[in-house]
């Protein structure tokens, strides 16, 4: 009962600081030398539109680390908790 209650408070964190995360992110775009912030895109794409999602995650965690950090936090304990319920289940399976 009481991973459900952190499960249930971790995941309006999660997704709100995902969407925070992810409208820093898109100012990429809006830059004028958004060619000196890529790290994982191709150094052939010449439009704005051809960024990586992970390119706009690394510029957001430059200007907004906080926000990108709890975001990261809250999705690993969401994942981490649904392993373990997962887990339990399959344990309950296998000894009935």
């Amino acid at each position: 009962m009481k991973r459900l209650l952190i499960f249930i408070l971790l995941l309006p964190i999660f997704v709100y600081s995902f969407f925070a995360t992810s409208w820093v992110g898109s100012y990429m775009m809006i830059e004028e030398d958004w060619e000196e912030h890529r790290v994982f895109t191709s150094e052939l794409s010449t439009e704005p539109q051809e960024i990586l999602e992970i390119d706009k995650y690394t510029f957001a965690f430059k200007h907004e680390p906080i926000m990108s950090i709890i975001c990261i936090l809250s999705f690993f304990m969401l994942i981490g908790i649904l392993t373990s319920f997962l887990m339990k289940k399959l344990r309950f399976y296998k000894t009935s």
